[in-house]
């Protein structure tokens, strides 16, 4: 089973209610994202039609329309690598679902109607569609698809379906569907789904870009899956509202691939996905499980299956980060600095308060023991003690040099703390001549040997 998948979010230029054209620029983009190995590429909600398409939803000649552009995507996909995801109008036992289509070589293996249908402030879908919470129906016929020439199979249709392929398990949501106080991918994930997919058409307003990145942020961290989130761009109508063509891929909480322009379309943001830490972030911690055993059963969930082939990448679109730990805005890393610098402090106050032991430090000039010595004042600052409680040694030897030995004196009178200088290189020259040490041998020997005898002295008096 492979441990990393490449997954595309595919946002494509869109002309309202022309579907010839739009199914035009989708085919562009699967043929893009196949030159990349991709092996799940996603687009926006609504993609055949637009979504802004209004009451033209009523009219049949626009749905006969996406069902002929969902049969020509079909057909395209024949020998493609990749599975796709894309979003239509489909009419399924007389009523109208805003629907997600999964396709792979030459087969639609699943249709996945919306649930939550927003009906409040900007938004009225209701007044088109059905939401797939209602839908009775399991399976969807070729012709009630517009399939009849293509396939044979029934076409399994429900907000549960969960595709699997030999490699990984994605589950597909759409738009709303996130904003839920359950989002149907939350029972997905616990049904065994790694992947969630969200088909998007949302809005632009003030913030709304930085609440939607925190929204599937937060979704992937509690589902512990990747979530791929796609959004119409930019060429949507603008009527009355404006979208953005905000495209996103977390895994875990961590946001691994997004587009870069507040307003966009027309592109395809690529994204590796490490399957593997997944599955063990999902073993390790226990409360997943636990959510499964209460949780799993909740919603209905089958398994579609998709003989997906694996595909070998070279991780170019997994982004490694040298310094994980360190952010990379200046405002973020002095708030992150002065967090770890509060958990020190609060940490050692506890000690200091419990044991009534003062602090001893070894204070060599250096970045780490004036951390240490800045923590150690601060926690006596906020234990009331007198900051002559701290006492601050240091001790030079063959590598102290003068500017080191004159910063920790400075430091030590500068914070007002008690402070002594012990000299260790004697004892250190008497330690290498016990064991026949050549001091002007600079190795392990001849460095450690200064670090245990500071080691003993700190300790011996304290």
């Amino acid at each position: 089973m492979l441990e990393f998948i490449r997954i595309a979010a595919a946002v494509p230029k869109v002309s309202v209610g022309n579907v010839d054209a739009n199914v035009k620029e989708i085919l562009q983009k699967i043929d893009e994202a196949e030159k990349e190995n991709v092996q799940l590429t996603v687009f926006p909600e609504l993609c055949l039609t637009g979504y802004t398409c209004g009451d033209l939803f009523f009219q049949e000649t626009l749905l006969s329309a996406a069902r002929e552009g969902l049969r020509e995507i079909v057909l395209h996909s024949r020998g493609l690598k990749s599975a796709i995801a894309v979003g239509l109008p489909l009419v399924i036992n007389g009523g109208l679902y805003n629907c997600g289509a999964v396709i792979y070589d030459g087969k639609l293996y699943g249709m996945v109607p919306k649930t939550y249908i927003p009906n409040y402030n900007e938004f009225y879908e209701a007044r088109w569609f059905v939401s797939g919470a209602v839908l009775s129906a399991r399976s969807l016929s070729p012709a009630e698809a517009g399939l009849s020439e293509v396939q044979t199979e029934e076409i399994p249709v429900g907000t549960g379906l969960i595709f699997e392929t030999k490699d990984f398990r994605f589950g597909a949501e759409i738009c709303e569907d996130l904003w839920a106080t359950v989002p149907p991918g939350s029972y997905l994930a616990l049904n065994g789904a790694e992947v969630i997919i969200n088909l998007s058409a949302s809005n632009e307003t003030i913030s709304k870009r930085r609440y939607r990145r925190a929204l599937v942020q937060q979704q992937s961290a509690a589902q512990m899956s990747a979530y791929v989130y796609v959004s119409a761009g930019c060429t949507e109508s603008t009527t009355d509202l404006i979208f953005s063509g905000h495209s996103l891929v977390c895994e875990n909480g961590r946001v691994l691939a997004e587009n870069k322009k507040t307003i966009d379309s027309d592109y395809l943001l690529y994204s590796d996905v490490d399957l593997g830490k997944l599955r063990a972030d999902r073993r390790k911690i226990k409360t997943f499980a636990q959510s499964v055993a209460q949780c799993a059963s909740a919603m209905a969930c089958r398994t579609v299956f998709l003989p997906l082939e694996t595909v070998e990448n070279n991780l170019n679109y997994y982004p490694v980060n040298k310094l994980p730990f360190v952010p990379d805005v200046k405002r973020d890393r002095a708030e992150r600095c002065m967090d770890i610098f509060e958990m020190q402090v609060m940490g050692l106050k506890k000690r200091m308060e419990v044991t009534g032991a003062r602090p001893v430090v070894g204070v060599s000039g250096g970045l780490d023991s004036t951390l240490a010595l800045l923590v150690c004042t601060e926690a006596a600052r906020r234990c009331n003690r007198p900051l002559t409680d701290v006492v601050g040694i240091t001790m030079p030897c063959f590598g102290t040099t003068d500017r080191t030995y004159r910063n920790s004196l400075e430091l030590m009178k500068t914070l007002g703390i008690t402070y002594l200088e012990i000299p260790i290189k004697a004892a250190v020259e008497q330690h290498f001549q016990d064991i026949g040490h050549d001091r002007s041998v600079l190795d392990l020997t001849f460095e450690n040997s200064q670090a245990r005898e500071r080691t003993q002295v700190l300790m011996d008096y304290a």
